[in-house]
């Protein structure tokens, strides 16, 4: 009876015992994790509570936080952490992890250059590991951990320098199994960003060869989250575009840049708006489609490369192009070169296919079929006086069966040149020797005003009618060049000389009215040849000392000048040319006008239209220009405006006292802002639009007024509009009316 009532006591204490450890497992342990995870992994963990039991084996923790090392600012938190364990097989020394699933963790990763706010858990825990293995060579520990799940996740990445903060939410991450006899992971993840996109990816990984498979696709990806990045090597105001990609990749974590590459990759709506709020270059859509890129088998294969309406501008000033003043780098961003190459993805990226390279030999290349359409590009010069802008546009570029193994490589190219001028071409290149080439290409429609800012600079000579047909046919075979260049010129006249200290003095009008035919056209044929390694040889130079030589000689024949000279040309009834802010009939346009009057009145069955066309822009910009030099001389409103114009046209655009005058207005100026980009801010563009409409009108009523009352044309015969805004001038040029000729209805 003793003997059972001692083992009733034992029984009741051991039960006693196990129901206290039961009841207070959880706290206890709750309370050492959080009193020495200081000292064990060196930051603090919370947690709002832990539940053990320890004879399902499922422990979960709800509201766990880590600390950053040293702070009580955020690195780790979780709504949920969840897992189970095989209890039974602890006793076989067996640790089998049935479940693991991580509810809406948040995880902030913070870097400055090349060091993380991790690293002291690298350091403390993986860098030990590793010291342990190496001296230790115990019998592998049996571990299995399956069902990993983390739902909802959010990591916060932020970049010091340069600062960066991208945002990815909504993470859900599933692992089947990671177990001590299988190093191949398979995992599956997909997210979004904040600043929009949604990514997915299937990787399988082997973690003893570092060998993977990857399946990734992007939709929707907003690359502005890249700006911080560029702006260490150019200084922009925007970086804007959508990016869309499916990929599959496989390589070697151990060998980064043996990689074999598949997939499409796309783009579309990419801007770069640069410092001064001026759109530099954009692309609509963008479309990679690759078949095979593999480093390793030296295979560079893509299916096809589709670029629609890329657009660059460029421009050109006193001190420099557009695109130098924006380049800057990320020394003079940072100062500190210690750690770019962590720092900044796009250097990141240069330096590993830069390494490809260098480890490569990246000669084995073919792309399918390769175009460009409705391109666009825009240069302006603002070193010669007068704004020269010029537009290439609806450029198309195509290509197809591009190959390394091709005797050569063929582009087709075709553009529209300043709205008129017709480009066709077809470009033959060696991919054994790029420097042999062969070029045939054509223009037509090409209009000579177009050039008059440079003839007028260059020869104080601008030109009022002439269109410009070239032919050029080159090849380019080891370092020989031969070229035939064919040059002809239709209905070409050359204006009366005007005042310019820039130019040379050559007799212009006259070698045009020489070299004319009699149905008043030119046409040169220049062949040249030369060596290009012949550094005293340049092809474009040998072609305009040609046309140079031909003028001066024609000079030299006046007699035949005097022959040539006929009037009455129908160019002259096709418009009437006004000047910039001009709203009176000066005597120019009165001629026109009376021939046309003279026309419809002998006529009465014809209907004259005139249709004004103006690059409004370009008339606000020497509005702008014409009323910053009146308050610069202090002229009142009251003044004639014929007489205020004589009196602004006598300040030239860069004189320095006027630029000075208008810095100070503006508190400061950059040097590459030209004096009508100054004048226009100054003004300001909203104000200056409706005085140039209504300064178009007020043509309008004068033109009508002296046909109809002065020139008594009737009504019914009579039709003056300006032109829509599609329809006016795309390109600088002063205001003008286009006539017509029409029957009376």
């Amino acid at each position: 009876m003793k003997l059972a009532r001692i083992g009733m006591l034992v029984g009741t204490i051991v039960l006693g015992i196990l129901l206290l450890v039961v009841i207070f497992i959880s706290p206890i342990t709750k309370y050492l994790v959080e009193r020495y995870s200081v000292e064990y992994i060196g930051r603090q963990i919370k947690m709002e509570r832990l539940s053990i039991n320890i004879f399902t084996g499922s422990i979960t923790a709800k509201g766990l936080t880590i600390q950053e090392a040293k702070s009580k600012s955020l690195f780790f938190h979780c709504k949920q952490l969840k897992l189970n364990i095989a209890v039974y097989k602890l006793w076989a020394g067996k640790y089998d992890i049935t479940d693991f699933s991580v509810q809406q963790p948040t995880v902030q990763i913070i870097q400055k250059g090349n060091h993380f706010n991790y690293d002291d858990l690298v350091k403390r825990f993986l860098l030990e590991d590793v010291k342990e293995s190496q001296h230790k060579k115990a019998a592998p520990v049996q571990y299995w951990l399956r069902n990993i799940t983390v739902q909802q996740a959010k990591l916060v990445y932020t970049n010091l320098r340069p600062f960066n903060k991208i945002e990815i939410n909504q993470a859900n991450i599933a692992l089947p199994l990671v177990a001590w006899n299988d190093s191949v992971y398979r995992i599956k993840a997909n997210f979004g960003l904040v600043t929009g996109g949604k990514c997915s990816a299937n990787l399988v990984l082997n973690a003893q060869s570092m060998k993977y498979q990857l399946q990734a696709t992007m939709n929707g990806l907003n690359i502005g989250f890249l700006y911080p990045y560029l702006k260490d090597y150019l200084r922009v105001q925007s970086l804007k575009g959508m990016a869309d990609a499916k990929i599959w990749l496989n390589g070697n974590f151990s060998k980064p840049t043996e990689i074999a590459l598949s997939g499409d990759i796309s783009t579309h709506d990419f801007s770069i708006v640069d410092h001064t709020h001026e759109l530099f270059t954009a692309v609509d859509a963008m479309d990679i489609k690759i078949d095979t890129i593999n480093t390793v088998q030296n295979k560079y294969h893509l299916s096809s490369i589709q670029i629609d309406h890329p657009f660059l501008r460029v421009s050109m000033y006193d001190k420099g192009f557009n695109y130098e003043r924006m380049i800057t780098s990320p020394l003079a961003s940072s100062g500190d070169t210690s750690a770019r190459v962590y720092a900044n993805l796009f250097l990141m990226v240069s330096d590993y296919l830069h390494e490809i390279v260098r480890m490569y030999d990246v000669s084995n290349y073919k792309v399918n079929k390769l175009g460009i359409t409705r391109g666009q590009c825009i240069f302006t010069d603002f070193t010669h006086g007068d704004k020269f802008r010029y537009v290439l546009d609806s450029i198309q570029l195509s290509s197809d069966r591009l190959s390394s193994v091709n005797s050569f490589l063929l582009f087709a190219v075709n553009a529209r040149l300043n709205t008129s001028g017709k480009l066709n071409g077809l470009l033959k290149v060696n991919p054994k020797n790029y420097k042999d080439i062969d070029i045939d290409a054509a223009v037509k429609e090409l209009l000579v005003t177009d050039f008059n800012p440079y003839s007028t600079y260059y020869t104080a000579t601008p030109f009022i009618n002439g269109t410009i047909s070239y032919t050029n046919k080159t090849v380019v075979a080891d370092g020989q060049l031969e070229s035939k260049n064919v040059l002809d010129v239709q209905q070409i006249r050359a204006g009366k000389k005007v005042k310019n200290s820039t130019a040379m003095n050559l007799p212009v009008r006259l070698a045009v009215s020489l070299l004319k035919d009699v149905k008043g056209n030119i046409h040169l044929d220049i062949p040249v040849k030369g060596t290009l390694s012949d550094p005293s040889f340049k092809w474009g130079r040998v072609v305009w000392q040609v046309i140079k030589n031909l003028i001066v000689k024609a000079a030299t024949a006046p007699f035949r000048l005097m022959a040539n000279l006929f009037g009455g040309k129908e160019e002259e009834f096709k418009e009437i040319q006004f000047d910039y802010i001009q709203s009176t009939i000066g005597a120019n346009q009165q001629i026109v006008l009376d021939r046309l009057a003279n026309i419809v009145l002998q006529k009465p069955d014809l209907k004259l239209e005139l249709i004004q066309v103006a690059n409004i822009t370009d008339e606000a910009e020497v509005l702008a220009v014409y009323e910053m030099k009146k308050k610069y001389l202090g002229m009142g409103s009251t003044l004639n405006t014929m007489l205020a114009k004589q009196r602004t046209d006598s300040v030239v655009n860069n004189d320095s006292l006027f630029v000075q005058y208008l810095v100070k207005q503006l508190g400061g100026s950059n040097g590459l802002q030209s004096t009508e980009e100054k004048c226009v801010q100054l003004m300001g563009r909203d104000r200056l639009i409706p005085v140039v409409q209504s300064l178009m009108q007020q043509r309008n009523t004068t033109v009508l007024e002296y046909l109809s009352k002065q020139k008594n044309i009737p009504a019914e015969n009579l039709v003056i509009s300006n032109a829509g805004t599609s329809s006016q001038l795309q390109k600088s040029e002063p205001p003008k009316y286009l006539v017509n000729m029409g029957v009376k209805e």
